[in-house]
């Protein structure tokens, strides 16, 4: 079983690929195809019968006009039915009512196969990006995640759809090959041989396909990355005018997508318009070959003559869906690089759940991205609950670099960090992240409603409104909600376009207030605001003291005169610790700061 496995895989790597996602049921597909081929096929045969009444004028045929398909004409006679009009004609009609259901059946299964098969990839790749390492997330290309994610897996899809195609095909193409062998070996091998002749004819287009497939791939994934950023810069761009160089930029690449595309679509269209000239002509050469050459009789070739026909158009088929796949083949290999990176990073876990964070302890702390360039070096640090923290310090000092600590999202180098008492290693982390309420310099806003950006799509109950309400409240936007029109219902737009820099900062708050966190983490969150907004927004901040851990980020030391504990880090070290008084008086690089401020 094991060596079959390995054959499959080497060999057939597609069908590897998509038996990897639907196991039994693509012999299921198999299966059914056969069935088709099957009874279309000896539907087919009751032709010949037919036309050998109508050629000589007898009410019955014998077993001779089907040659070695005579066993059709003998099992009818066994249940003592003969070989008439009204036999043959129902005979064909009981055969091709049997492939009609065969193929409905076929078609349900593909339908419902490709609803799995996507769902599967789908699922797999969010669990996946779910679980990466966030490391390694900071070095992921975006351009590739979002076309892959997007557009990438409608493509994988098309061509699990064009492979089922494929497959079917082929199967009538052996099955109407058996029965044409059975029928007239000699003119069997002779179409067998053109047909292979011909795919040959083939080979090269097959080849450029592929290429360029994977070049769409990369260009689309570029493209893609070139949409995201334009909308996340698209207010420097369009007041800088930037907007109309970019909008150059971004049509050049359209061009190049649309110029591989056109390619990919004149290689399908030469192979289109070549299939049928190209099949007829097997068929005549051969006839010609097995009559004049051979000096064959056409009647014995009748009936082959008529599943090769079916063969070839199965055939043309083949080689056009063959040309179709290969242009989705570069999106299969991408998605499984895709997935396979994801997969290769996942983000370490524990055990040890945390039903509510107490004590933080960094111990002889350190940290290096890739282990080349130390961030922070030898951090102890202990934060009790409840007590607010704040770190400052020059850009690339290592403060954001804390945070992601805090959070889980970075691991330790050396030393440790501990929750606790027990080791940041060791914890099952989202249970831990459940615990954190995270406040970023800019506002994470949903286009969606207020309610649903609060409480992030939780259900909307009598329990969750009254939480919803009390994360309104402290975060003071009770008085704004009471002017929208439709309250929490009211929809907020693309980032919250409409919104104030305060008001967006205010949601944020409450959002994280409402999931009821021990530890609120504030990276620079007043940063970007106008002083008198700052204030406002700094004073929410302070009336959460005491009911919350406050790890803060600060830029303006305006902001950190009121916390329990200020931290000041220079170069990935600890400078100085204390309260705003004590680092005043034994700090000459904090009262440096404070003097340049104004303070």
């Amino acid at each position: 079983m094991k060596l079959i496995k390995n054959i499959i895989k080497k060999y057939m790597g597609s069908f590897a690929y998509y038996y990897s996602y639907l196991g039994y049921r693509m012999w299921f597909l198999l299966i059914t195809s056969i069935l088709v081929g099957l009874l279309d096929g000896l539907g087919l045969t009751m032709f010949i019968p037919l036309l050998s009444m109508i050629a000589s004028d007898q009410a019955e045929a014998s077993s001779s006009a089907l040659g070695n398909f005579g066993f059709i004409v003998e099992g009818l006679n066994n249940i003592g039915l003969e070989l008439n009009l009204v036999v043959v004609l129902m005979t064909m009609l009981v055969f091709f009512v049997g492939k009609g259901f065969a193929k409905f059946f076929e078609r349900y299964l593909r339908v419902v196969y490709q609803q799995y098969f996507i769902s599967r990839i789908r699922f797999e790749n969010i669990d996946a990006l779910v679980n990466y390492n966030y490391e390694a997330f900071t070095s992921a290309d975006a351009g590739k995640i979002q076309n892959t994610l997007s557009g990438e897996v409608e493509r994988v899809m098309q061509s699990f759809r064009t492979y089922s195609d494929m497959l079917q095909q082929s199967v009538m193409l052996l099955t109407y090959a058996a029965l044409a062998v059975i029928s007239s070996p000699q003119f069997a091998m002779l179409i067998v041989m053109g047909g292979f002749l011909t795919n040959l004819l083939f080979s090269s287009m097959y080849k450029k396909t592929k290429l360029l497939s994977f070049d769409l791939v990369k260009s689309n994934n570029l493209f893609q990355g070139f949409i995201i950023q334009s909308v996340a810069f698209y207010k420097y761009l369009k007041a800088t005018a930037s907007i109309i160089d970019y909008k150059r930029f971004l049509k050049e690449k359209v061009n190049e997508i649309e110029f591989i595309t056109r390619k990919m679509g004149i290689l399908s269209s030469i192979m289109l318009g070549m299939r049928e000239p190209l099949m007829i002509g097997v068929v005549v050469a051969v006839i010609l070959i097995q009559v004049e050459l051979l000096e064959g009789s056409l009647a014995t070739i009748m009936l082959s003559l008529l599943f090769f026909y079916r063969g070839l158009t199965a055939l043309s088929s083949i080689q056009t869906s063959y040309n179709k796949f290969l242009s989705f083949s570069g999106s299969i290999d991408n998605m499984k690089s895709f997935t396979k990176s994801l997969q290769a990073s996942p983000e370490v876990n524990g055990d040890d759940k945390v039903s509510s964070i107490q004590n933080i302890e960094f111990k002889n702390l350190s940290f290096s991205y890739n282990k080349k360039n130390t961030v922070l070096r030898n951090i102890n640090l202990n934060i009790k609950p409840k007590q607010s923290i704040a770190f400052i310090g020059e850009s690339g000092s290592g403060k954001t670099t804390l945070i992601n600590l805090l959070a889980g999202l970075l691991k330790p180098s050396n030393g440790d960090l501990l929750i606790n008492q027990k080791s940041i290693h060791s914890i099952e982390l989202v249970n831990y992240r459940r615990r954190i309420g995270y406040i970023t310099q800019e506002p994470i806003i949903f286009d969606d409603t207020l309610f649903n950006n609060v409480t992030l799509w939780d259900q909307k109950n009598e329990e969750n409104l009254i939480r919803f309400q009390e994360a309104i409240k402290k975060s003071q936007l009770s008085s704004f909600i009471s002017d929208l029109s439709d309250k929490e219902e009211e929809r907020i737009g693309n980032n919250g376009v409409t919104l104030s820099g305060g008001q967006k900062q205010r949601i944020s708050i409450a959002r994280e207030l409402y999931k009821d966190v021990d530890i609120l983490l504030m990276d620079e969150a007043t940063s970007a605001l106008d002083t008198k907004t700052e204030k406002n927004i700094q004073k929410s901040i302070d009336d959460l003291k005491g009911e919350y851990t406050i790890i803060m980020i600060a830029h303006r030391l305006s902001t950190v005169k009121t916390c329990d504990q200020i931290v000041l880090l220079d170069k990935g070290e600890i400078k100085a610790k204390g309260d705003y008084k004590t680092l005043i008086e034994n700090s000459s690089e904090f009262a440096t700061m404070i003097s340049s401020q104004q303070l």
